[in-house]
């Protein structure tokens, strides 16, 4: 199995990086639609070629080999919130994957508060845990109590964050063919004419690198969409502070049909404020990570009409094993894995609930049994 990044080429192989937005010509020479909006124009049939790639149905890797299952281990999972569906999710996973191995387990939820994530670790490390488990976790958030742990002998596996080396293991998304996937969408759905809100957590590196993401691809695909307000809100906020800000921007800037939040439970939380507002039944909402809520709502066609998801179950099994491999070997640096995603509109949803495209856990229990 790689342990270095692997961008996904059949993402990523596409026409071109940088789209031009007049008509151009396509393989085999013939000219390409191109809908043009007042003075703003997108390749459509570039779009469309990109689009169909980005939702290629998931081949989930399972490694083909495992070490020997280790013995009276305990790990602790700590996921960013369990508040979060996608958190709670990836550490489910992993609660699940590591008690089938017969390890101890135990998770610690700081509810998105570092000075609870902080205080998790100190008390893995006074449990005497061999392993703690992370998703989402900000390693500037809690840098002195990763480097007590690993004083502790601890192994460190993180996921759903940019790489850090503070971790012995990390399954990383990128953000970058994330950010491009939803640029891309919003371009085909808005005829190449969109004016957007978008909300962020500058929080969460991986958030703030999908937003970046976003920004930059938006002009390139397509450049007649505008960002029209940009809001900051915090995982605390979701419920009752973000609900009334969107309400507020929206009054303010009527014209405002596409929303690109950052995560699914943004949309979750704000959906039903969208739908009263004036222009409610114009607007269109996007999010990230595949989370069931926000698949119901594509797959009911209220609000949000895309989603870039990710296999958390997967993952947390891949944490695991990952956390296996460093009891049995120890820790040979730090050890990158690319985090699988893939876009979904209505027409290419998955069977709800969804947890992958392929039967990765059959895969992972019949690897482990053969290494037990």
């Amino acid at each position: 199995m790689k342990t270095t990044p692997r961008h996904l080429l059949g993402l990523l192989a596409v026409p071109a990086l940088v789209l031009s937005l007049a008509a151009c010509g396509d393989d085999a020479g013939t000219t390409s639609e191109a809908t043009e909006t007042g003075s703003s124009s997108v390749d459509t049939a570039a779009l469309e070629t990109m689009l169909t790639d980005f939702q290629k149905p998931l081949e989930e890797e399972v490694p083909t080999e495992s070490a020997a299952i280790a013995k009276d281990k305990s790990i602790v999972v700590i996921p960013c919130t369990y508040s979060s569906e996608a958190c709670a999710r990836g550490a489910d996973a992993a609660m699940e994957a590591a008690e089938s191995l017969g390890w101890e387990t135990r998770m610690i939820d700081p509810a998105g508060n570092p000075e609870k994530a902080r205080q998790a670790i100190d008390q893995a490390i006074q449990l005497d845990a061999d392993g703690i488990i992370f998703t989402a976790a900000v390693g500037d958030q809690i840098d002195a109590s990763l480097q007590q742990a690993r004083e502790a002998g601890i192994f460190l596996v993180n996921s759903m964050s940019p790489a850090d080396d503070r971790f012995d293991v990390e399954v990383v998304p990128d953000e970058e063919v994330s950010g491009k996937m939803m640029a891309a969408a919003i371009a085909q759905d808005s005829g190449g004419d969109a004016k957007i809100l978008v909300t962020t957590d500058p929080a969460f590196p991986s958030i703030t690198a999908r937003t970046e993401a976003f920004e930059k691809w938006l002009p390139e695909l397509c450049s007649g969409c505008e960002i029209v307000e940009t809001i900051e809100t915090q995982m605390s906020q979701l419920q009752s502070g973000l609900p009334p800000q969107i309400q507020a921007t929206l009054t303010a800037n009527p014209d405002i049909d596409y929303i690109w939040t950052h995560t699914g439970a943004a949309v979750v939380s704000t959906q039903a404020t969208v739908e009263r507002s004036a222009s409610g039944d114009k607007i269109k909402m996007v999010s990230y990570d595949g989370n069931s809520a926000n698949l119901n709502l594509i797959k009911d066609g209220k609000s949000q009409f895309a989603d870039v998801i990710k296999p958390m179950e997967h993952t947390g099994y891949l944490s695991v094993h990952e956390m296996n491999k460093l009891f049995a070997n120890g820790a040979s640096g730090h050890q990158i894995i690319e985090m699988p995603k893939r876009m979904v509109l209505q027409e290419t949803l998955p069977e709800l609930p969804w947890t992958g495209d392929s039967d990765w856990k059959s895969a992972f229990t019949a690897l482990w049994e053969n290494a037990g």
